[in-house]
């Protein structure tokens, strides 16, 4: 697997599509809020499928599976590389 800023070939990126985010996937980053990821729409679509990194490429994650999990792409290109918010009205274990 490439680490680190290298990028995968189309052919591996959708090898790993299948396995992280197969249909009916829900985005980790939302939790399903904006609804399922879809693959019916075109590439870069808002609602479309994409991987995100747990640990951001950019600060030294890489493509192996434990650090994939499927995302919206537009809920991936708004986090960037920053740390998955923890959504509104998720009670801490430690105040619950």
């Amino acid at each position: 697997m490439p680490h680190d800023a290298e990028k995968l070939s189309a052919t591996e990126y959708a090898r790993l599509l299948g396995i992280v985010c197969p249909r009916g996937s829900v985005c980790w980053l939302c939790r399903g809020r904006r609804g399922p990821i879809r693959f019916d729409l075109r590439a870069r679509h808002p609602l479309g499928p994409s991987l995100d990194h747990v640990i951001p490429a950019s600060k030294g994650g890489t493509w192996d599976l434990w650090n994939l999990r499927p995302a919206h792409f537009g809920c991936n290109a708004r986090r960037r590389d920053r740390a998955p918010s923890v959504p509104r009205g998720t009670r801490s274990r430690r105040w619950a």
